[in-house]
């Protein structure tokens, strides 16, 4: 049996809340929060703090859960369960920068940029629906569920 995937993400506000900080490959094809895996005895804050000095050397705080994330998905015959949960977070260190590149040599097409919620608009922005809870910028903890079949 498949084990649902536990991730963590990060929604990244430059200080005046006009840009978020948004990961994509270098041709922007795709707009997606930046985060990743959580590893086993690590809590989800932890897992945002990591990827992202992992990925890219950045150092960021992470702040209260924004949404939590359930993407089910069936494609080729197999059935995958992702859970993310999702932290409101600040960068104010790297407000000044327009790119980061990831830092692994086989990665460096993927990237950190700022973008507007207009910008974001533009392109797929994924997990599916984050865009309008962004825009909502409410206190309350989302929950959104995306079913696919491929």
């Amino acid at each position: 049996m498949n084990r649902p995937l536990l991730r963590a993400e990060a929604i990244i506000f430059n200080e005046d809340k006009s840009q978020v900080l948004i990961q994509c490959d270098i041709d922007e094809n795709f707009y997606r929060l930046p985060g990743g895996s959580i590893e086993f005895g690590e809590t989800a804050t932890e897992a945002i703090k990591r990827e992202l000095i992992e990925e890219f050397d950045l150092d960021i705080y992470v702040g209260e859960l924004a949404c939590v994330n359930e993407s089910l998905l069936e494609y080729d015959g197999m059935e995958v369960h992702h859970c993310t949960l999702i932290h409101w977070c600040a960068a104010p260190s790297v407000e000044h920068m327009t790119v980061i590149t990831h830092k692994e040599e086989h990665n460096q097409n993927i990237i950190l940029t700022w973008k507007t919620l207009e910008e974001l608009s533009t392109r797929p922005t994924y997990p599916e629906g984050i865009l309008h809870m962004i825009s909502a910028n409410s206190n309350i903890i989302e929950h959104l569920v995306i079913r696919k079949k491929y």
